[in-house]
């Protein structure tokens, strides 16, 4: 049963749109999965509105309109609302043929400050390695890829046009209204390439004043081609899995972060470490240790420290406060850039030193994968090990790209294992919602303070637990030493606030307590089905999870004999022990 507070998101509509060799679903005003001939081209087209802050205002699509009379024609009309900020705008799309053409006329109905109008084209994860040729305003054309690895920096810029080949159709993307660019969004765990305008080189925040018009189309064309040599179409799942005694990797340990919360918790068997983030320089750092470190003595763990600093001076008071005894981990962080610069980590490593410290320091990015990334130049080659953060809503806070962010974790672990040369990797925090705004011109805002942008009501939800296997499941990987996820308690929590178990808690609990168990290979496949099979105790746990919005069913096979079955309600999961 989904509580009526969730539905809206979790059961969201999708109208299918067919056209000639066209489809697509209608998902609010997103035009998204994009096919043509009955084969995927794009992940979606899509209008934003960015503040000031890169906040995005969130749309309500208020009319839709369909002509099919000769040129299938769709128009929708779309209010955007957020921060104080409004905008107003027509999507209207264009099918005939091999011919789909997207247009946005949008005007501000009153000023505010922003970074970003018009549309976006979210190319699929899967062109990565793929061959490509852009075309700039002038006409040049450069060849170029979809970067396998992902890219810190724009890979295509000054684009005006795009020409590309998959599945026997060469595909063409004209650009009209501005100058557009692309970046790889897989930095913040979305599962696409976006292409956008207004190109980051021009100054931003600007003044959007009321009346000011923005006008841009897209016009993506199709042509068959010679269809490749040996290729085939995939054979639909049959819904069996099969689970083998090969081990594929162990459970991660698993930790969780600090919060204001007052809610009792109590010992979790196998738990990593309890995060706590500390402002040098802020006089809350006390308090806020202290409520950590009475969570750590109700939880059984230690702490793991990350401090921000905005200089070196920082770092000292910082560590004078803190039960070294029971700190496993310490990391610092630019409060400005977020990463672990020189001067500070040379700091750290000294006063730590000199406190007679004996466990791990810490680098790397207490934001995204991408700043992580983007400045791997900086990262001491004398760290114990890398950190980065995760949320899947950067960008987007729809449920399909929460789910498709799963995937795209495995690739940002792999790609900062690879940074790290080998380093040991603790992957955290993990939340719905960003912690602050790692990317704010008016100055990163934080949990403590804006809670409605850091909090999502389905933190307590039976989804969030399903998304919490998918996330270990993707993160069971050799290197990625812990991952931490949510905050013990609260509205962002394990736990709520009125001491109520989660259902993702129940989950967490019960693999905290497999830490460092054999995970098993599984063959086969169900769209939307995670199946994470840990071996202990002279038995093996199946764990399951439904990451759609409709019910799954499914069958597992065990190598060494038996069947079951499991039938899982839209959003759910579950667990069986066997042996």
């Amino acid at each position: 049963m989904i509580p009526a507070e969730n539905e809206s998101r979790l059961l969201a509509p999708a109208r299918t749109i067919e056209s000639g060799l066209w489809r697509l679903q209608l998902r609010g005003d997103e035009l998204a999965d994009i096919e043509y001939r009955g084969r995927p081209v794009l992940r979606a087209i899509r209008p934003v509105v960015r503040d000031h802050d890169w906040r995005t205002l969130t749309p309500a699509v208020e009319a839709v309109t369909f002509d099919d009379g000769g040129t299938f024609t769709l128009r929708l009309t779309v209010r955007f609302a957020g921060f104080g900020a409004e905008y107003a705008a027509e999507l209207t799309v264009r099918i005939s043929g091999n011919d789909l053409r997207v247009a946005f006329d949008g005007t501000a109905p009153s000023d505010f400050r922003g970074n970003r109008i018009g549309l976006v084209v979210l190319h699929r994860p899967d062109d990565a390695g793929r061959s490509i040729a852009v075309c700039a305003p002038d006409g040049t054309r450069t060849e170029s890829a979809f970067p396998v690895d992902i890219s810190p920096h724009q890979p295509f810029v000054d684009v005006a046009a795009m020409a590309w080949e998959r599945d026997g159709t060469a595909f063409t993307l004209e650009f009209s209204g501005d100058v557009f660019e692309t970046e790889d969004q897989r930095n913040w765990t979305d599962a696409s390439f976006k292409t956008y305008s207004t190109p980051l080189s021009r100054p931003f925040p600007v003044t959007v004043h009321a009346g000011d018009r923005v006008r841009q189309s897209i016009r993506l064309t199709a042509v068959s081609t010679e269809q490749p040599a040996g290729s085939t179409c995939a054979e639909p799942a049959d819904g069996v899995l099969a689970v083998r005694r090969q081990v594929r990797g162990f459970v991660p340990a698993l930790g969780t972060s600090a919060s204001r919360s007052a809610a009792r918790l109590g010992v979790v068997p196998g738990l990593d470490a309890l995060i706590v983030e500390l402002p040098g320089g802020d006089p809350e750092a006390q308090e806020t240790l202290q409520h950590a470190v009475r969570q750590t003595a109700e939880l059984g763990a230690p702490l793991d420290v990350r401090i921000t600093a905005a200089n070196a001076a920082d770092v000292g008071p910082v560590l004078d406060l803190l039960p070294l005894g029971n700190v496993t981990r310490l990391g610092v962080f630019s409060a400005g850039g977020h990463v672990t610069e020189p001067e500070l980590w040379e700091e750290l490593r000294s006063e730590a030193q000199h406190r007679g410290f004996t466990g791990t320091l810490l680098a790397g990015a207490r934001s995204h994968f991408t700043e992580l990334n983007r400045r791997q130049d900086v990262l001491p080659g004398d760290a114990g090990a890398l950190t980065y953060s995760i949320t899947p809503q950067m960008h987007a806070t729809e449920v399909p790209h929460v789910v498709e962010s799963l995937p795209m974790q495995r690739l940002t672990a792999l790609n900062a294992l690879r940074i790290g040369a080998g380093k040991p990797l603790h992957v955290g925090p993990v939340t719905l919602k960003a912690r602050f705004n790692a990317v704010s011109t008016d100055g990163a805002y934080d949990a403590r303070t804006v809670e409605p942008m850091t909090t999502d009501p389905l933190q307590g939800a039976d989804f969030t637990a399903a998304w919490l296997l998918g996330s270990i499941a993707a993160l069971t990987l050799p290197g990625v030493e812990s991952v931490s996820y949510f905050e013990a308690s609260g509205p962002r929590g394990l736990i709520a606030d009125d001491g109520t178990p989660t259902p993702a808690f129940r989950l967490f609990r019960e693999l905290a307590a497999l830490r460092a168990a054999e995970v098993l290979e599984v063959d086969g496949g169900v769209p939307g089905l995670v199946l994470y099979p840990v071996s202990a105790d002279a038995g093996v746990t199946l764990f399951a999870a439904n990451l759609t919005a409709e019910p799954l069913h499914a069958v597992v096979r065990l190598e060494d004999g038996g069947t079951h079955t499991f039938d899982l309600p839209a959003w759910s999961h579950t667990s069986l022990r066997l042996g």
